[in-house]
């Protein structure tokens, strides 16, 4: 639960972004290097320095002053960024590999006004699971290198890529073969569906593809569930709000009818309410009724659909949906033994350190958090 003051703080971000201009006199006794990164926190960084310059805003010069230098810094990496992203893209045409932008990355270039109001840490990127291995190479003759991780088959159906330049880490790609990680959600959607829906990012060339707003809107809101269990960042739920502001009655019902037949009518009315809530969002009521009518014929017991629920909860209901015991048994011995590679990195970098006593180490700091309540 955030500390008192981070909801104040809160409240104020997300009167800023909602077109309250007063917001900024509750800003302004605070500290404005502390307000700076509690924005850069919530992802809110670059959308502040633009409402501040607007005309009209209430905004102070010093106040304005301060976020435009902050946030200027991150225009230039958004930039390389979009230049290896390009590169990307068309090596992927070439290969004959298709590739679908999703997440952060997507809807920075097609529901934001410049693709630097969205801050993103990673491109996610979406392939048939056939063309994984053909995407890795494309990724591998572009200087991407993989990143070691925990996932195994069962755990992880994505893979990030990090590319170097002069010492430092210009860009990274999150290669998925399944939209969602959790079994809960795995099926949600299907590349196949996704890709004969998708739309043209022209401002990435003439190969680049994002997903349509139904399908985006829907994995904005599943995604929150699904991957952060309703965490309060604010830059998730404007992605919301900026989604559900392109949407028409049509839309809206292919969505509820999408929801039903996949089982997120939870996840949909959860992330389409807390976007109305604190950011006064354009969502019909009848939307919002229909999803929560649905919702409750979803399963009584989903450790997904409570923001408190323990680690350990989710394991378990991973393990529960598998199809059989063997596969259960890999997943259960995936979580507790990840590859060598990775347990060398995280954990200790110096082949004096034997593997087994990663391994206990990794147990005994992994059970406090898997029992410990998000």
């Amino acid at each position: 639960m955030p500390a008192h003051s981070d909801l104040a703080e809160r409240s104020i971000l997300a009167a800023l972004v909602s077109g309250d201009q007063s917001a900024w006199d509750r800003w302004a006794p605070r500290s404005v290097w502390d307000m700076i990164v509690f924005a850069d926190r919530h992802g809110l960084l670059a959308i502040l320095a633009r409402l501040a310059g607007a005309s009209g805003s209430g905004c102070s010069d010093y106040i304005r002053a301060k976020l435009h230098a902050r946030a200027a810094t991150d225009v230039a990496a958004d930039l390389i960024r979009e230049h290896e992203l390009k590169r990307l893209v068309d090596a992927c045409h070439s290969s004959g590999v298709t590739i679908l932008l999703m997440k952060g990355a997507d809807l920075a270039y097609s529901r934001y006004p410049q693709p630097d109001l969205r801050p993103r840490t990673d491109t996610d990127v979406l392939v048939a699971e056939g063309d994984r291995a053909r995407a890795s190479a494309v990724l591998a003759s572009c200087g991407y290198e993989r990143v070691a991780q925990s996932g195994g088959d069962l755990l992880m159906y994505q893979e990030p890529f990090r590319l170097w330049r002069d010492g430092a880490v210009v860009h990274v790609v999150d290669l998925h073969w399944r939209v969602f990680n959790p079994q809960r959600f795995g099926g949600v959607f299907a590349f196949d569906e996704l890709a004969r829906d998708s739309e043209p990012r022209l401002a990435l060339g003439p190969h680049a593809r994002g997903l349509g707003v139904v399908h985006a809107l829907m994995l904005a809101c599943v995604h929150r569930m699904a991957h952060h269990f309703n965490d309060d960042r604010l830059i998730w739920l404007v992605d919301i709000q900026v989604l559900a502001a392109t949407m028409t009655p049509d839309r809206w019902q292919q969505l509820l009818t999408l929801s039903a037949a996949r089982s997120v009518q939870a996840a949909c009315a959860s992330g389409l309410e807390e976007a109305v809530r604190v950011l006064k969002a354009d969502v019909p009521a009848e939307v919002i009724a229909a999803l929560r009518a649905g919702a409750a014929g979803e399963g009584s017991v989903d450790p997904y659909r409570e923001a408190g629920a323990p680690h350990l909860a989710r394991v378990i209901s991973d393990l529960r949906l598998l199809p059989s015991w063997a596969a259960r048994v890999r997943l259960a011995r995936q979580h507790l033994f990840p590859p060598v590679a990775y347990m060398r990195e995280v954990y200790a970098s110096s082949r004096l350190v034997p593997v087994p006593l990663l391994y206990v180490t990794r147990i005994f700091k992994g059970a406090k958090r898997w029992l410990r309540r998000s």
